[in-house]
């Protein structure tokens, strides 16, 4: 998060106090075969999924002066049906809500569960706190440890001590590419359920880890939901994909706080097709 001098607003702007102290998030675009400051996937989409996507674009543009659809349903059933392949759980599309990248994700669920502050480890992805402070949610940072992994007690002792509403923990982490157990994770989801706090898995690089996913808490801990992404293991950072695993209740809270028509048919359509490749 990066601040900036107070007079640099124009007097007649009426930003927000809290957002007086910032500046757009934003990690260099650099050209280049490897991008490692925003860990994009370097390798291009196969041939054949590239073809079956432009099949799959002219019903679509033929179609554009139409919303799509908002609930974006058949999306929601392949992500639950890719999720499937790794959860003990089944998984419906009343379980997934998808949007513009993890990032909207994360928005949505602060406007709806933000009430009580939100409560993350650092070093670990920047944007939770960007995000936090731009929903009006307070923010709490705890240290990891020199290792960049979490000492369970001090963390749930950090949980009880200072009662979020939702607790962040990224796994891998992001930057340190640190992956919690599966045990830490549960430890975690029951302290967060005895505050009657969310714990937020953000799982943005789960596919590159051999740790078991927090998808499996959810059916036990409904209190756990998961974010993840298409950006890295699909190499979709571009068409700007992200989704939502939790309790059927937890994503109709969701709904609330989501904007209309927010999932262009365009970017559906797309996502589908990567799915169906997957």
């Amino acid at each position: 998060m990066s601040t900036q001098n107070n007079s640099s607003w124009p007097s007649w702007l009426p930003i927000r106090n809290e957002l007086e102290d910032l500046k757009p998030y934003g990690a260099p675009q650099i050209s280049g075969v490897r991008a490692l400051n925003t860990n994009e996937n370097p390798y291009e989409l196969p041939a054949q999924v590239v073809a079956e996507m432009l099949n799959a674009l002219p019903e679509v543009l033929t179609n554009l002066n139409r919303y799509p659809d908002r609930d974006a349903v058949k999306l929601r059933v392949a992500l639950a049906k890719y999720i499937n392949t790794t959860s003990s759980h089944e998984f419906t599309a009343q379980n997934i809500w998808a949007a513009n990248g993890s990032n909207e994700i994360l928005q949505t669920l602060m406007l709806a569960c933000g009430g009580r502050g939100a409560l993350g480890f650092v070093p670990s992805y920047s944007v939770h706190p960007l995000i936090a402070k731009a929903t009006g949610t307070s923010w709490t940072s705890a240290e990891r440890e020199t290792t960049f992994d979490l000492d369970i007690k001090k963390a749930v002792n950090k949980i009880l001590e200072s009662k979020p509403g939702i607790t962040f923990v990224t796994t891998p982490n992001n930057p340190t590419g640190t992956a919690m157990p599966y045990s830490d994770l549960e430890e975690l989801a029951k302290v967060c359920r005895q505050i009657n706090g969310l714990l937020i898995v953000d799982e943005a690089y789960a596919e590159f880890s051999n740790e078991k996913s927090a998808v499996n808490l959810i059916s036990q801990y409904p209190n756990v939901v998961v974010v993840r992404t298409m950006s890295k293991a699909f190499a979709f950072a571009g068409a700007r994909v992200g989704y939502a695993v939790a309790n059927e209740a937890l994503v109709d809270a969701m709904l609330v706080t989501r904007l209309p028509y927010h999932l262009s048919s365009t970017t559906q359509a797309l996502a589908l097709v990567a799915l169906n490749n997957s």
